[in-house]
């Protein structure tokens, strides 16, 4: 059995706040549904193909003048 530390515990009790963080956003999400529509959108658009490559993305935000 490993000795328990501070330093242990420290990291174990990080790592566990760290997960109720990342819960307590993907409930937030998740009980919006305007967010949820559109991550089910997006999840239909890839599931059809409907995607683009990064450089495609980036270029029409520079040809929008927006990057």
């Amino acid at each position: 059995m490993s000795e328990v530390t501070l330093e242990t515990i420290y990291k174990e009790v990080r790592d566990l706040k760290m997960l109720i963080d990342s819960l307590a956003e993907t409930i937030e999400i998740i009980s919006n549904p305007k967010e949820l529509k559109g991550i089910r959108r997006g999840l239909s658009d890839l599931k059809r193909g409907r995607t683009r490559s990064w450089s495609e993305f980036e270029q029409e935000l520079r040809k929008e003048g927006k990057l």
